[in-house]
């Protein structure tokens, strides 16, 4: 069983790269781009375009705004290591003005970048470096779970879940993740009973679909299992664990 995708998996919030900048200030510039809105509304028109006026007004004084704006622009590009790799560059720059909030911040959001961009032991590293400088929120521990489970280390990644679970017990994602761990511990009745609760909160969350199935096939229960997958199907034809699910049911005959 892979990590968690993230289409499907459980949606952070963390704090946008805009609020960042919003919080650094604009700085001076004599680009087109010179405020988190201006670079909102130029992303959107055209994430290239963009980025070489965001380049453009970090050449001209815009600080590390411009150099949010750049990461934020490259993201929308699918640039998503090399946006996480200047998020991480600002964050480790001792010469940076910035507070140990907005430092941690800016680490926190290059880890969520590098964990999207494959590679789980750089997001963990940044979470290190974030954690030193401010306590870790439900958000950050659910993303240093994710990049745990991604290297493969289940165990760790439910210990760390642990807590999350008693601040937000109704969190449908949460559950559907506490659901993958315990199934990749070989804790199968603890999953199916993780996944159950995951869809009591959301019927539709198909994470936990797909948790509830492999619990059920793991207890023996191939036909719950089957069911539950055709569910799965129908409800996300196109969604990439309905492949997951197609390719389930192909094992489970």
């Amino acid at each position: 069983m892979r990590a968690p995708d993230p289409e499907y998996g459980l949606h952070l919030v963390l704090r946008s790269i805009f609020l960042l900048f919003l919080l650094c200030g604009a700085g001076a510039a004599s680009a087109d781009i010179t405020s988190a809105e201006t670079c909102r509304s130029a992303i959107a028109e055209n994430p290239e375009t963009a980025r070489e006026d965001a380049a453009f007004w970090y050449r001209t004084g815009g600080g590390v705004a411009a150099r949010l704006c750049e990461a934020s622009a490259l993201e929308a590009m699918g640039a998503t290591a090399t946006a996480a790799r200047i998020l991480t560059g600002i964050a480790e720059n001792p010469n940076r003005a910035m507070d140990a909030v907005l430092r941690a911040t800016v680490f926190t959001d290059g880890a969520r970048l590098w964990l999207d961009a494959g590679r789980p032991d750089l997001t963990l590293e940044a979470l290190r470096q974030a954690e030193t400088l401010l306590v870790p929120g439900p958000d950050t521990v659910i993303l240093r779970a994710r990049a745990e489970a991604a290297l493969g280390d289940w165990p760790a990644a439910l210990a760390t879940i642990g807590p999350v679970i008693e601040k937000r017990p109704d969190d449908a994602g949460v559950q559907a993740f506490l659901a993958a761990a315990l199934q990749e511990t070989g804790k199968y009745k603890e999953a199916r009973a993780a996944a159950t609760r995951a869809l009591e909160i959301d019927p539709d969350q198909p994470y936990g679909l797909l948790q509830l199935a492999e619990a059920d096939a793991a207890l023996g229960d191939v036909s719950a299992a089957s069911d539950t997958l055709f569910r799965l199907i129908d409800l996300y034809p196109d969604g990439q664990l309905a492949a997951v699910a197609r390719q389930r049911l192909q094992s489970l005959r």
